[in-house]
């Protein structure tokens, strides 16, 4: 679906140097607000990117994940200006992130480009205009950074950051069996639709008991029949402080 997506093509990161943004056209009657009052910078979307661009603004402002990626130095990422360089060890990928996330800080801009990033993903004009799947790309960023990582202090920044694990179990309520199903995460789909919170979200759909009763009832093996029987979801979330 992505194609090349996260390829470590060395030669396709541009050199360009970064300055200020250029005010972005907008529909608006108000323009937005200049940075110094809000502290926030955007970022453009270039034709359909809204969705890697909300995915990035969440790890940029996810504060572990932030810090644990500038904590990489170059003695461990290499340089992009070594990336011509024969046997030169350069992680394409953290670095653009970095070097986003700076313009992003630091900068005096409306909005940041996320062409660098892009064009080091191996991207062409087709996959820039197209809509795709904001969770899929999650899972193959994350893959792609584990893979870029091996070898630094870095390496196990996903999945100290975002691995946890779901334990379905289903306890008969006539003999009292326990099937269980356990599961890894790293991320979790939440349906939000008629809940008053993201907490009451994740409460309905991984922690409170789901009953199987009536026209909905449970297939027990030990009793070799169907019976009421009672699910119990049970979370080993990831780092705490991602939660509060």
């Amino acid at each position: 679906m992505f194609g090349d997506l996260f390829d470590e093509d060395y030669s396709s990161v541009s050199n360009s140097q970064y300055g200020k943004g250029t005010k972005l056209k907008t529909k608006s009657l108000e323009p937005p607000a200049p940075r110094e009052f809000t502290n926030l910078s955007g970022i453009r979307n270039q034709g359909g990117t809204c969705y890697l661009n909300s995915l990035l603004q969440t790890l940029h402002f996810t504060p572990e994940f932030r810090e644990a990626l500038f904590s990489l130095g170059p003695e461990e990422l290499g340089s992009l200006e070594d990336k011509e360089k024969q046997d030169a060890k350069v992680r394409i990928i953290p670095l653009q992130l970095q070097r986003l996330f700076a313009q992003l800080l630091l900068l005096d801009q409306e909005a940041a480009s996320t062409t660098d990033l892009t064009d080091s993903f191996g991207w062409t004009c087709n996959e820039e205009v197209r809509q795709h799947d904001v969770q899929e790309l999650t899972r193959i960023l994350f893959s792609a950074l584990e893979t870029s990582l091996v070898g630094t202090s870095g390496h196990d920044l996903i999945n100290r950051l975002y691995h946890g694990t779901i334990v379905n179990q289903v306890v008969c309520k006539e003999c009292g069996n326990i099937s269980e199903n356990q599961e890894d995460f790293l991320d979790l789909t939440v349906a939000v639709k008629n809940m008053s919170s993201l907490e009451d979200a994740l409460w309905n759909m991984y922690v409170e008991e789901e009953v199987f009763d009536y026209d909905n009832l449970y297939h027990c093996r030990t009793c070799d029949r169907l019976v009421k029987a009672v699910k119990v979801k049970i979370n080993a979330l990831p780092f705490p402080r991602l939660l509060t």
